[in-house]
């Protein structure tokens, strides 16, 4: 026997499972929040599904009821707005239980590159809204929940472009800069009860095909696996971080790029 290694280092595969949790989970009607959200239900968690597209949160929700079996409750809000997470918590209310798990996904990106010194403040304001502030609030509403069952955790989905600077997406950059480190110090203001990590994805589209998106171009010759990301294949770092399998995982960041360098 290796010296220091325990007698018995059979894996336990339930310590992934999130049965009897429930998650909230923002931007949660497409792409990656959406396969989340799926991959959530599938381990066993009831899911808070929160959007704008009210449509589209609608036809994602019933197919996980449809698929998981699990509870689901559906909010159509913009994470940006300053009452968003009363809407959230109003609505997270009509599942059993406190929430276990708060997933900030939600997204307000650059619709073309835009050099800095050219970035209206309007584009800041919405970037910082939704990108920073949002996740923030949500933190700050859920903090207590989560911190009940002694074993919370929070995933705040951040970017390559917030390590390494992306010219022309600099509002975007700076907004999962500023996500990173309040992951960071949310991790070490809510130990040992609440757990805050980062999961930073690379290129994504369902299907992982390219759709015609600027980055597409300069940033994909960099993915040493020549491709874009599926949603799906970000689901089993997600199901880790929010699950007793990442017990020990605290104030990290967890990266889903395809060997990209930043």
């Amino acid at each position: 026997m290796v010296r220091g290694m325990p007698e018995d280092v059979s894996v336990d595969l339930s310590l992934f499972s999130l049965e009897g949790r429930t998650a909230v989970i923002t931007g949660a009607s497409r792409n990656i929040g959406a396969a989340i959200s799926m991959g959530f239900a599938a381990a066993g968690a009831d899911v808070v599904l929160v959007a704008r597209d009210k449509q589209r949160l609608a036809e994602h929700g019933a197919a996980v009821r449809e698929r998981t079996g699990r509870r689901v409750v559906e909010v159509s809000v913009d994470i940006g707005d300053p009452d968003a997470p009363e809407v959230v918590a109003e609505a997270a209310g009509q599942l059993p239980g406190t929430v276990d798990i708060l997933v900030n996904n939600a997204y307000a990106g650059a619709p073309d590159l835009t050099p800095l010194v050219e970035t209206p403040d309007s584009l800041w304001e919405l970037v910082l809204s939704v990108n920073l502030l949002g996740p923030a609030r949500l933190c700050k509403k859920f903090a207590a929940q989560l911190a009940d069952g002694g074993n919370g955790s929070i995933i705040n989905v951040v970017s390559g472009s917030g390590l390494m600077p992306t010219p022309g997406v600099s509002a975007y950059g700076a907004s999962k800069a500023a996500l990173w480190m309040l992951t960071r110090s949310l991790a070490v203001e809510l130990a040992p009860a609440v757990r805050v990590n980062a999961l930073c994805p690379g290129l994504t589209t369902p299907g992982g095909e390219p759709d015609g998106h600027f980055s597409h171009d300069y940033l994909l010759p960099l993915v040493p696996l020549g491709r874009l990301a599926r949603p799906e294949e970000l689901v089993g770092a997600a199901i880790y971080l929010a699950s007793n399998a990442a017990s020990y995982t605290t104030g990290e960041l967890l990266i889903v790029n395809g060997g990209r360098p930043w």
